[in-house]
């Protein structure tokens, strides 16, 4: 005893509860690894007849007890019944005395029933008998639902199963009281323990015979397998000459007649490995240098992209959570108020907090649209071959109320081509160009939005030119940074974020393409992008089609 508590050394209280997990890991894996094949299969074994045992008890108990139940309620509402018929006259005469006579000997007679309670119609308790300790509660005559229902309840700490009926005059069949039995289900609870016990004991009886015989079956069985892993421990130490002597039909015979050729093989071509190995020596000694050398330049330049990304990534984590969990404590606070305290508020507070809330979503946006501007380049999404003509006719069907509520006409000047592309961010392209185009239409007669592409030898150009308010000589640098926009956007009152450009900017990059614009203040503007030629598959088509907004057929061709 003094030994054991010597070598009893105690967790110090400052091991964390990582360390422990770690610790209670590592002890799992060397239970595991101490643990042989054949007795993982034969633990196995038996988990699965425990759990097969084990299902099919509880299947068997819950059968038992749904029948014992039935009939229990059966019992009790039998009995309900017979005492309905049996108290119509004594209740209709007031004879109380013999409505409690029949209530008592019915008790004394049955071990089960622990309460008979008579109602007049009022449901005034009127005559009764019980084992309880308190004395029966008055009965609602409105809830007539739950008349002639079984129900499971407790009462003085016990589990009874109780049914209520109604006494019916014989003369006018009109309900003249009632009458409430009450049946303990403590009967059933024994009943069901002891089944269950019985089927733990034959179960532990069961998996301990089950013990031996798995056991020597595994071992049979994996008699041939360790004829395998003698043979394959000879190979190991050299000797190439060990055959298993194992004749059976079945797969682990053909397993030993595989591994014997194997071997028959691998001696034919050792020879044969020995020269090209010492062929193949003097080419790796020049070969490995140079791997080496281009290992170390690519582990340097990989270290450095890997610490810039992590640390950009870190960037936008930190900008993300630090950013929106403020806003979105706002939103939830204000959407609380709203929620508690709409009807205390005037009219002016619940505009003030609506707009707060509607501030609070479009900043949530601004940060969700910088953060995607910054993947845009590091996290490229799936290729894949886009008609962006169909694209065109999603982007028609996306703006179709605002172009047919401005009467602008959305006009496909040329053909466009296929491109090998990722299809949501070249939609984000067009998407917002047209989307500016639209925005930046202006009041003038002429109200269309061109798109067109030029097929060069090692590049695509494509436009999108309107009629709009145009971009000031001095914007046309600016209006692809994040955060600035012309000076026409103030004067229109023209809502935006001053990001969707520079996300445009930063997608047609991607392809090896550039993006400019050209304008003319108060005739509209041209936006042209070039997209690089590896990325277009195939040319365009020669027909030229209109988009409209009062085409709504489909695109003529």
């Amino acid at each position: 005893m003094s030994e054991s508590l010597h070598n009893f050394h105690p967790e110090p209280d400052n091991v964390s509860a990582l360390d422990r997990v770690y610790r209670r890991k590592r002890w799992y894996r060397r239970l595991s690894q101490r643990l042989g094949l054949q007795a993982k299969i034969v633990i196995t074994f038996l988990c699965m007849i425990t759990l097969t045992l084990g299902g099919f008890a509880i299947l068997s108990l819950k059968d038992t007890q749904d029948r014992m139940s039935g009939e229990l309620k059966a019992q009790v509402r039998q009995v309900s019944l017979t005492l309905a018929a049996l108290g119509s006259d004594p209740l209709i005469s007031g004879e109380l005395q013999q409505l409690s006579n029949v209530a008592a000997e019915l008790i004394r007679s049955s071990g089960k029933i622990t309460e008979v309670v008579f109602y007049d119609i009022s449901g005034t308790p009127i005559a009764w008998c019980t084992r309880n300790l308190n004395p029966p509660k008055p009965f609602n005559p409105r809830n007539t639902t739950s008349l002639g229902q079984v129900l499971w309840m407790k009462k003085d700490s016990l589990d009874v199963i109780s049914t209520a009926s109604p006494v019916f005059s014989v003369f006018d069949q009109k309900i003249v009281g009632f009458v409430q039995v009450d049946i303990s289900a403590e009967q059933l609870d024994q009943q069901s323990r002891s089944i269950a016990l019985t089927a733990v004991k034959w179960g532990v009886v069961l998996v301990i015979t089950s013990i031996p015989v798995a056991w020597l079956l595994v071992r049979r069985i994996f008699l041939p397998i360790r004829q395998l892993v003698h043979a394959t421990g000879r190979i190991a130490a050299g000797d190439l000459n060990a055959r298993v002597e194992t004749d059976r039909p079945d797969i682990i015979g053909e397993l030993a007649k595989k591994f014997n050729d194997m071997t028959r093989t691998v001696r034919q071509q050792q020879q044969a490995l020995k020269k090209a190995n010492q062929e193949l020596a003097d080419a790796n000694r020049d070969l490995e240098s140079r791997i080496e050398q281009r290992t170390a330049q690519l582990e340097a330049a990989n270290k450095r992209l890997m610490a810039e990304i992590a640390e950009k990534e870190d960037f936008l984590r930190a900008v993300s959570h630090d950013l929106n969990a403020p806003l979105r404590n706002i939103s939830g606070m204000v959407t609380m108020l709203l929620m508690k305290r709409r009807d205390q508020l005037d009219e002016d507070s619940i505009h003030r907090l609506e707009r707060i809330k509607k501030n609070v979503e479009i900043e949530t946006d601004l940060i969700n649209e910088l953060l995607e501007l910054s993947r845009i380049k590091t996290r490229r999404q799936a290729m894949e071959t886009v008609n962006l003509e169909e694209m065109m006719w999603d982007l028609r069907g996306l703006f179709e109320n605002d172009l047919k509520t401005r009467q602008i006409h959305l006009i496909l000047d040329t053909a466009l081509p296929a491109l090998h592309c990722e299809r949501a961010r070249i939609r984000q392209v067009f998407q917002n160009l047209i989307d500016n185009a639209i925005k930046y239409m202006g009041e003038g007669e002429v109200r269309e939005i061109h798109i067109g592409c030029q097929i060069r030898l090692s590049e695509a150009e494509f436009y999108v030119r309107d009629t709009g308010l145009g971009i000031d000589a001095d914007d046309l640098g600016k209006v692809f940074f994040v955060f600035r926009r012309g000076k026409n956007t103030a004067s229109q009152n023209v809502s935006g974020k001053g990001v969707g450009l520079a996300s445009v900017k930063s997608i047609i990059e991607t392809y090896s393409g550039r993006i400019w614009v050209e304008s003319d203040p108060g005739k509209g503007s041209t936006f042209r992008f070039t997209i690089n030629g590896q990325y277009v598959p195939a040319t365009g088509k020669s027909p030229s089609s209109v988009i409209s907004t009062q085409d709504t057929h489909g695109m003529a061709a």
